[in-house]
C-alpha cells in the first residue's frame, strides 16, 4: 500500500474549505438531461456515485448561459432559465450526503457552440475546423456579436450565476478557456475587433473582467469563483501564449477570483485536456506551474493526470495545489477512496483512449444523432448507474456454473462481472498469456497503457476466487467433463488473406507472406521495405511498429481514410507519427497486384502504381470471428453467449476494445 502525502492535505479557496486536492473537473456526459436541458436521476446518479468516494471538488458542466452557446444539441445542461433550478437542486442535496464541495461551469460556446450561425468576437472570425454544428461541414460565416449583445451575454453569465446559487452550489467556474466564446475575445487569431473588446489586451480581455464583475455583483464574495483558462492555445501565430496567461492570472485574482484551472487548446488544435495516450501523461501541467508563480490563490492543473501517484508528486513539487482527473473519475468512481487507503491497484485506470467518451460523442453528433452520451471505454456503466446498481456482496438467486473460453478483454470482463454476480466460473484461454488481441497492441509505439486494462481484470479475477487455466483451449471433450450452466463465447477473431483485395499470390517467389498476428506474437523480423495491407487501427499501428524497427513501410487501405476505428483524436495523432516517418499509405485501394518476378503494384481510382522492391508484406485488413465451438455447446444444450470478436468483428464498433468490454459487461450481469 503506498501512502499519498500530499493529495489529502485541506486547501482553503476563498471562504471555502475542502478536504483534498483531488478534483472531478467539468465534463460534458451527454445523458440525464430532458429536451429543456434540465437534469434527470440519471445525471444526478453519475455524480453521486462519484461523490462517495469524496474528492475536494466536484464540477457539473459546462452549463450554457444562453441558447447560442450550446457545446451539443442534447448534451449540455442550460442555465438560461428558472425550470433548471429544481433539478439542480435536487443533484446538490443528493451529492451533499457526502462530504464534497459540489460546483458548476458555466461557459458559452461561441463559434464551437451547436448553432446554425455560431457568434463570435467578429464576422471575420475563423470558424473552427471542428464544431458539432452543421456549420463545420457547411461554410457558414460567423455572427460576430454587437456591443449590446455582448453586454446580453454578460448578464447571461450573471443570471445564470444567481440560478446556480439559488441550486445550493458550493462554487461556480467560468470557462474563458478551450476556444470557447470567451477565449475566443482573448485571442487574436479569432479577435479582430477593432472597438473597446479588441486590438490591445486590455480590450481583449474586457470580456471576462465585465463577466467576472457581473457575477460577483449578483451573488456577492460568499461563493467561490473559480476561471479556467488556457496556458496556451496552440494556435501557432495570433494565438494566446503562456506569457499571455501569466500576465493575465494577478489580473484575475485582483478582480477576486478564489482559482485558476489552466488547461490549454481548442477543438482544434486537440491540446485540451482530453489527450490521447500518444501524448505524455501530465503533458501540460508545466502550464499550471508557470502560472502558479504569479499569483497567491490556488492553481489547478489538468491534462491526462490518470495516476494518483503522479498527481501527489505534483502538488509535492509545487507545481499546483489542486489536480483535475477528469477521465480518471469516469473511469472508476471510487479512484479518491482507494487513493485514500493506498490501493493503487485497484484502481480501474483510465486509458487516454477516448473511444468511449469523446468519440464516442463526437461521432454520434456527426451523424445528427439526439444522443450523444457518453461512455467509457474500461467501465461500460457510465451513463447507467441509476438504472444498473453494483452492490458487493448482493448475488443472484441461483450461483450458476459460467464457462468463459478466451482471456481477451471482453472474456475477461464478462469473467469478473459474473463472478461478481456469485455464479462460479471457470475461464480458459488456449494461449498461455491472458490480454488476447492487447497482448499485442501493447507493443505497438505509445499504446503500452492498453495494458493497464488486462492488470486491473487480472486483479479482479484473483479476488473474485475465479479458476483461471491457460494453455487450455475449450474443446467438445472440456465441454462435456465440466458440464456448465453456460457457457461464454470470447475466442475472439483471426486474421485471413483478404482474397480478391491482393491477387497473384501465386507469383510470389522472395517476398516473405506473414499474418499480423505471427508477425506480433513471435516477434518476426521482416525484410527492410515491408507492405501492410490494411490501414485500420491494426494496421496503421503495425505500420508505426514496423518503421520504429527502421523498415521502410508502404500501407494499402480499401477505405479513404486510415484507422477509422480508432478514436479521432488517436488517429490524427498516429498519422502525423506516419507522416513524419515518411511512410507511404494509398487509401482507397480497389486491389493489390502481385506480378511475376515479385513486383508488386496498387490500384487504385483506375490507375496503377508500382511500388519499389518490396521484402514482405503483412496480411492485416481482414478477419472473421471465432466461432467453433458455439455449434457443438448448442447443440448440447448449453446456454450460449458470443461476445467481443467472435460475434463483430467488421462493424464501426466492432473490432475495438469499447465494444468488447461493453460486450462482456453486459453478459456477465444479465447471467
Amino acid at each position: 500500500m503506498e501512502k499519498l502525502r500530499y493529495l489529502f492535505q485541506p486547501l482553503m479557496i476563498g471562504p471555502m474549505e475542502v478536504k483534498n486536492r483531488m478534483v472531478m473537473p467539468a465534463m460534458g456526459m451527454g445523458f440525464g438531461l430532458d429536451d429543456d436541458g434540465c437534469v434527470n436521476p440519471q445525471l444526478t446518479a453519475f455524480y453521486v456515485e462519484r461523490a462517495r468516494s469524496q474528492p475536494g471538488m466536484m464540477t457539473v458542466g459546462g452549463a450554457a448561459v444562453h441558447q447560442m452557446g450550446l457545446i451539443t444539441p442534447k448534451g449540455c445542461e442550460v442555465l438560461w432559465h428558472d425550470r433548471v433550478i429544481p433539478g439542480f437542486r435536487a443533484m446538490v442535496k443528493a451529492v451533499h450526503q457526502y462530504d464534497v464541495k459540489f460546483g458548476i461551469q458555466l461557459l458559452h460556446a461561441g463559434l464551437q457552440s451547436f448553432y446554425p450561425q455560431p457568434v463570435g468576437p467578429s464576422a471575420s472570425s475563423p470558424l473552427p475546423k471542428f464544431t458539432y454544428s452543421a456549420a463545420s461541414t457547411v461554410k457558414v460565416m460567423p455572427k460576430g456579436l454587437t456591443t449590446a449583445e455582448i453586454k446580453e451575454c454578460v448578464e447571461a453569465f450573471g443570471s445564470a450565476a444567481e440560478r446556480c446559487v439559488k441550486a445550493g452550489f458550493d462554487f461556480l467556474e467560468v470557462n474563458a478557456g478551450h476556444g470557447y466564446l470567451i477565449n475566443q475575445f482573448l485571442t487574436p487569431y479569432f479577435n479582430r475587433r477593432t472597438d473597446e473588446y479588441g486590438g490591445s489586451y486590455e480590450n481583449r480581455i474586457r470580456f471576462l473582467i465585465e463577466i467576472l464583475r457581473e457575477i460577483r455583483k449578483r451573488m456577492g464574495n460568499e461563493i467561490p469563483i473559480g476561471v479556467r483558462i488556457n496556458g496556451d492555445d496552440f494556435i501557432g501565430e495570433g494565438g494566446w501564449t503562456l506569457p499571455d496567461a501569466c500576465r493575465l492570472a494577478p489580473i484575475l485574482e485582483k478582480e477576486s477570483v478564489n482559482y485558476l484551472n489552466v488547461s490549454a487548446g481548442t477543438y482544434d488544435t486537440g491540446h485540451i485536456s482530453l489527450m490521447s495516450m500518444y501524448r505524455d501523461q501530465g503533458a501540460i501541467v508545466y502550464l499550471a506551474e508557470a502560472v502558479k508563480k504569479h499569483v497567491t490563490i490556488p492553481v489547478m492543473a489538468v491534462g491526462r493526470i490518470k495516476n494518483p501517484i503522479m498527481a501527489d508528486d505534483i502538488i509535492r513539487a509545487g507545481k499546483a495545489d489542486l489536480v483535475g482527473m477528469g477521465r480518471a473519475f469516469v473511469a472508476d468512481p471510487e479512484i479518491v477512496e482507494k487513493a485514500r487507503k493506498g490501493e493503487m491497484a485497484d484502481i480501474r485506470l483510465c486509458l487516454g483512449c477516448i473511444r468511449g467518451c469523446v468519440d464516442r460523442t463526437t461521432r454520434q453528433a456527426r451523424k445528427g444523432e439526439a444522443d450523444t452520451a457518453i461512455s467509457c471505454t474500461v467501465n461500460p456503466r457510465v451513463g447507467r448507474e441509476y438504472f444498473i446498481k453494483e452492490i458487493q456482496d448482493e448475488k443472484k438467486t441461483t450461483s450458476k456454473r459460467v464457462l468463459v473460453a478466451g482471456a481477451g478483454v471482453a472474456g475477461l470482463e464478462s469473467a469478473w462481472r459474473a463472478a461478481f454476480a456469485g455464479h462460479r466460473v471457470t475461464l480458459c484461454e488456449s494461449k498461455g498469456r491472458i490480454g488476447g488481441q492487447l497482448g499485442l497492441a501493447v507493443k505497438m509505439p505509445r499504446r503500452q497503457e492498453m495494458g493497464d486494462i488486462v492488470s486491473w481484470l487480472e486483479r479482479q479475477l484473483h479476488k473474485l476466487g475465479v479458476e483461471v487455466r491457460l494453455n487450455t483451449p475449450v474443446t467438445e471433450d472440456l465441454l462435456d467433463e465440466m458440464n456448465p450452466d453456460v457457457l461464454i463465447l470470447a475466442t475472439g477473431s483471426l486474421p485471413e488473406v483478404p482474397v480478391g483485395f491482393i491477387t497473384g499470390l501465386d507469383n510470389v517467389r522472395d517476398i516473405e507472406l506473414l499474418l499480423v498476428d505471427e508477425l506480433i506474437e513471435e516477434d518476426r523480423l521482416t525484410g527492410d521495405s515491408v507492405l501492410v495491407v490494411g490501414g485500420d487501427q491494426i494496421g496503421a499501428q503495425v505500420a508505426d511498429y514496423l518503421s520504429e524497427q527502421g523498415r521502410k513501410v508502404y500501407i494499402a487501405e480499401k477505405a479513404a481514410y486510415l484507422a477509422e476505428k480508432m478514436a479521432q483524436v488517436d488517429t490524427v495523432e498516429l498519422i502525423d507519427r506516419l507522416r513524419k516517418k515518411s511512410i507511404k499509405a494509398y487509401r482507397s485501394v480497389e486491389r493489390v497486384e502481385i506480378l511475376p518476378h515479385d513486383e508488386v503494384w496498387v490500384v487504385r481510382r483506375g490507375a496503377r502504381e508500382k511500388l519499389p522492391h518490396i521484402d514482405t508484406i503483412v496480411l492485416a485488413s481482414d478477419r472473421r470471428p471465432n466461432v467453433f465451438l458455439a455449434e457443438a455447446a448448442e447443440r448440447k444444450g448449453v446456454e450460449t453467449h458470443i461476445i467481443g470478436d467472435a460475434r463483430d468483428v467488421a462493424s464501426e464498433d466492432g473490432g475495438t476494445v469499447f465494444a468488447a468490454i461493453t460486450a462482456g459487461y453486459d453478459v456477465g450481469r444479465q447471467i
